[in-house]
């Protein structure tokens, strides 16, 4: 905030001895008509040449127009005239503190009080003085007189209270606010102040209410608008942000950082168009900013409008060098630029980080650990985001043995799936989103946390000040942020010998360390939706290639575009899938197309869906092809654990060659290429030698639950093992230094066995024939310490088709995901609704029992039909997330259960193909329903022609924790011999080939 100067006008006389001409120019000057207020002085001064008044305010209006030279020397003439005119003293300071001759300010303000010691205007010019010259004591000593002689001066408490804000003495700063308030209740500037403080105080709701009141009192207050959206931004609140900075803009549309928040808005608010309009606004009012003009640059890529690009991304390439502004780091990685070039960028941002190192660490006295290292991950991305989807098992995996897992998080909590999970996998989880900067980096210190792994870097909303304040004695840069962080408050990088190899040190502030097989963590507990779509589903031709390329639009560029079209002229037939960002990118591309040639028809978006979804439905891409010079991240990780062969071209900086390390790390080297001409040749080759691409599929396949890349297990070991060479090194006093961990030998884990069937599960038949052995090995969850084979039977006495044997439960407990809580519940809800509504016809009300209840989904839709809604699982953490809602819930299995004749619905979702005796749960179940009690039960049938054509591709064969493939008739005959009648049948939309059977409990 600008810091006010008290310039003094005088008040126009009763009487001028006459003079009207010099009562009509105050009044004028007063009114803010400055040029008929000139007029007029200078008629006085032709009049009267040593009127001092004249003179003195002639000069005002000099220092309103920014004329210091000529306002100085107007007032200077007015003192001469006049040596003890105080008001023309202390407005010279002003005038003189303008063109930073500080000393001269402070003489001139000291002398208007020698000659008026009770001049409040004075001591407030001389208060910005001192402040200007650093003297804060002086300068407050200056406001504190000034108020004490007016108690009803604004400027002199606002900058009072502005300056003990930036000494953080805010309680100070709130009680001179509300000083001023008592006296002066209809001054904005007031509540501006005060917004401010209680801003830095994180009392976001009482600053929003603040800097409200301001405007209230001063609807045409450009500064609070401005500050008001600026809060409402920090919130999350982006649409209500953009409304205050357009009243902002609205009252002064020539300040160029309003512009600059507003596209930041925008760009958070996914309004991408009316983001790169405020940046290139923001650049046409201050060419200056660089920065900004980065960041304009940056979205131009995100939606691909490439008219220029090339030249642009080349003048600023080089006007980095020698530049001392503020760049955006992240958005050079996505250039043609050098790891030197980005290490100087990264280097000027973190130089501009505000903290305060206050915190003392000294290495322990005995080396020795006798103690849990203390980790803390520090990011803003705990929920539905890429950093989670990859880490989530890492957390899970840590040895607790050796390591206590905390968890520091800043950013939002979206309720999902993935916030659920993670929050059960830290030993603690602290939300810092009420803390600043510096209260967060203060918790962390209280915390003890020996190693702070910073997961954000220099990424969207980032909060790198809390590392600044090095509140760890070792702190890492790892993840988020594929480049150097060029700072001196990170230790360490992680990377690997292919991401980031070791001749790169130079480059990074950070010393490298190198993990054996892949620097990036990976999920293999990740699922992928049991049902892929079909092509025409997803807007694909029934036949030829499918190149896809599902990376983030700011990571395509022309040149590998170029060669994409070139691909598709080559291939007839072939079309490209990409991610379908927004209409603006899809309309560039396509146009982009056109002009190299090509239907933009071959173009196929791809809309956004759930993540289940969109790995299963990368099934039907053929080849993903990856683009430099950002790769594909965790882009390149849903493609491999979805079968989907990766194509990259290895680059020159981190982010250019992340998939090449995934790919060795998997077992396919041979899908990076070292040059343009190499990587376009093997994309045409494969999608002329099927053969050739089926190999690396199967190979693929293969790797996929063997190869290091999703063992998280052994990523955990080695990362663990990082992190006391870390500690290590410390407690040894030195500083930090490059190294690489050494490779785990493989696992070799222990297998879990199936206990063999004596005889058919469902009958007892003795005597069984084989149907086919499946391959459990591409199953999702599919692990080592399994069983790879599954042989199926087939019963000779009663037809049932079962597997060779079953897991105890206890031994899949750790293999298959947990389905979290409230996970895609719109999507659950829109497959529930119609089981719902059929149930509706058969019994229309009553208590619903819903048996492994996942998501909830089904519950939560039965209890807003009407139902009373129970929900029963084997997973205690689940049970009590459920009673948190407000349901009733039970933990055990349906046997355990004892409410006899209770219910008027029992829901088996996909329950029942996974019990090791089914007839076991159907007693049960009969045994809990009342009279008339309907059963729902979903599963694959086994009977349709479709399901024996689909043979080889069918998924069923390959679930290892299904025991049972029932068809039709056999499910209807053994309800029958358990008590019930099958009631209704529909096709399930759930399973490929799949059935939902209703059936009433007889008498």
């Amino acid at each position: 905030m600008t810091r006010t100067a008290s310039s003094v006008v005088e008040n126009a006389p009763a009487a001028l001895s006459g003079d009207d001409l010099l009562r009509s120019a105050l009044e004028f000057h007063a009114a803010g008509n400055f040029a008929r207020a000139r007029e007029l002085y200078l008629r006085v001064i032709d009049a009267e040449p040593e009127n001092a008044g004249a003179w003195h305010h002639l000069g005002l209006i000099a220092h309103v127009h920014a004329d210091h030279a000529t306002a100085a020397e107007h007032v200077q003439k007015a003192i001469a005239l006049k040596p003890d005119y105080a008001q023309a003293h202390s407005n010279l300071a002003a005038i003189f503190r303008a063109t930073g001759d500080f000393a001269a300010a402070a003489a001139s303000a000291e002398t208007a009080i020698a000659i008026d010691p009770r001049f409040a205007a004075a001591y407030s010019n001389l208060g910005n003085v001192r402040e200007d010259q650093g003297d804060a004591e002086a300068a407050l000593a200056a406001y504190s007189e000034a108020c004490r002689l007016d108690p009803h001066f604004i400027e002199a408490h606002t900058n009072a209270a502005d300056l003990l804000r930036k000494l953080k003495r805010y309680e100070e700063g709130l009680a001179v606010c509300d000083a001023i308030v008592d006296k002066r209740p209809e001054a904005a500037r007031p509540y501006f102040c005060a917004g401010n403080i209680l801003r830095e105080l994180l009392r976001t709701g009482e600053a929003i209410d603040a800097f409200r009141q301001a405007i209230a009192l001063q609807p045409r207050f450009a500064e609070a608008w401005c500050n008001l959206g600026n809060l409402l931004l920090r919130q999350g609140a982006f649409e209500d942000a953009i409304d205050a900075y357009r009243e902002a803009i609205a009252i002064n549309p020539s300040i160029a950082q309003t512009y600059c928040n507003i596209g930041a808005a925008y760009e958070l608010a996914q309004r991408p168009a009316e983001a790169r309009e405020a940046y290139a606004k923001a650049v046409s009012l201050d060419p200056t900013l660089i920065g900004v003009e980065v960041q304009l640059f940056h979205q131009r890529r995100a939606a691909c409008d490439w008219d220029g690009i090339k030249e642009e991304e080349a003048s600023l390439l080089a006007r980095v060098a020698g530049c001392k502004d503020r760049l955006p780091p992240f958005a050079f990685l996505s250039m043609e630029s050098s790891a030197q070039t980005q290490l100087e960028v990264a280097r000027l941002w973190s130089g501009a980080l505000h903290a305060q190192r206050c915190f003392a660490h000294k290495p322990p006295a005995e080396k020795a650990l006798t103690r849990k290292l203390r980790i803390g991950y520090l990011s803003g991305d705990f929920h539905r985001h890429a950093t989670a989807h990859l880490m989530a098992e890492l957390f899970e995996r840590h040895d607790r043995t050796r390591f206590e897992i905390i968890a520091y998080s800043h950013g939002m909590d979206d309720c999902s799936e993935m916030r659920y999970r993670l929050g059960q996998a830290f030993d603690a989880f602290i939300d810092l989103r009420n803390l600043d900067d510096r209260q967060a980096a203060q918790r962390i210190h209280a915390d003890g946390i020996d190693i702070l792994v910073e997961l954000k870097g220099y990424t969207q909303l980032a909060r790198s000040e809390i590392a600044a304040h090095r509140p760890a004695p070792i702190q890492v840069n790892y993840l988020g942020y594929p480049g150097s962080m060029g700072c001196d408050f990170i230790d360490y990088v992680i990377a690997d010998p292919i991401a980031v190899p070791m001749d790169q040190q130079p480059f990074y502030d950070e010393k490298i360390v190198h993990l054996p097989d892949c620097y990036q963590p990976n999920d293999s507990q990740r699922r992928i939706a049991d049902l892929t779509p079909s092509r025409a589903d997803c807007g694909l031709p029934e036949r030829g290639f499918v190149f896809c390329c599902f990376n983030n639009s700011y990571k395509l560029t022309p040149r590998f575009f170029t060669i994409w079209m070139r691909l598709l002229a080559a291939v007839p037939g072939s079309v490209l899938w990409l991610f379908d960002a927004n209409a603006q990118v899809k309309a560039n591309l396509q146009r982009e197309a056109m002009q190299r040639g090509i239907d933009p028809g071959r173009l196929v978006f791809a809309p956004r869906t759930g993540p289940t979804d969109h790995l299963a439905r990368q099934r039907l891409a053929d080849l993903f092809l990856d683009c430099l010079p950002y790769n594909a991240h965790t882009t390149t990780s849903d493609a491999l654990w979805a079968g989907l062969p990766v194509l990259t071209l290895i680059g020159e900086t981190f982010a250019g060659r992340v998939a090449a390390s995934l790919l060795h790390a998997i077992g396919l080297p041979e899908l990076v290429t070292y040059s343009a001409e190499d990587y376009e040749a093997l994309a045409l080759r494969l999608a002329r030698e099927p053969e050739l691409l089926a190999g690396l599929r199967r190979k693929l396949a293969a790797n996929r639950l063997n190869a290091p890349l999703f063992d998280a297990r052994r990523y955990a070991r080695h990362l663990e093992a990082a992190y006391l060479r870390m500690w290590d090194i410390w407690a040894d006093g030195k500083p930090p230094q490059a190294f690489s961990v050494e490779a785990l030998a493989p696992d070799r884990p222990e297998g879990i066995a199936r206990t063999p069937y004596a005889a058919c599960p469902l009958c007892g038949g003795a005597d069984s024939t084989p149907v086919l052995t499946a391959d459990a090995g591409a199953h999702p969850h599919y692990r080592p310490d399994l069983p790879r084979d599954i042989a199926w039977r087939s019963c000779k006495s009663c037809g049932h088709t079962f597997a060779d044997g079953h897991f105890a439960p206890e031994d899949l407990a750790n293999v298959l995901p947990r389905v979290a809580l409230c996970s895609d519940l719109e999507e659950g809800r829109r497959f529930a609704a119609p089981i719902v509504a059929r149930m509706v016809r058969h019994v229309p009300h009553g208590v619903w029992l819903d048996v492994a209840f996942g998501s909830g989904a089904l519950l939560l839709t039965t209890a807003e039909w009407g139902y009373e809604a129970v929900g029963l699982d084997v997973d205690m953490k689940a049970v009590s997330a459920l009673r948190r809602l407000g349901f009733e819930a039970h933990c055990g299995t349906l046997a355990e259960l004892s409410d006899d004749g209770r219910f008027a619905v029992i829901s088996l979702a996909d329950l029942l193909p996974r019990q090791a005796f089914p007839g076991d749960m159907l007693k049960a179940a009969h045994r809990l329903l009342r009279p008339g009690g309907a059963l729902f039960l979903s599963m694959p049938n086994r009977e349709p022609q479709l399901f024996t054509q689909l043979q080889a591709e069918n998924p069923h064969w390959a679930e290892f924790d299904h025991y049972h493939l029932f068809s039709r008739s056999r499910l209807y005959r053994l309800l029958r011999d358990h008590g019930f009648e099958p009631a209704e049948y529909q096709i399930s939309t759930t399973h490929r080939v799949g059935m939902e059977v209703i059936a009433r409990k007889l008498a």
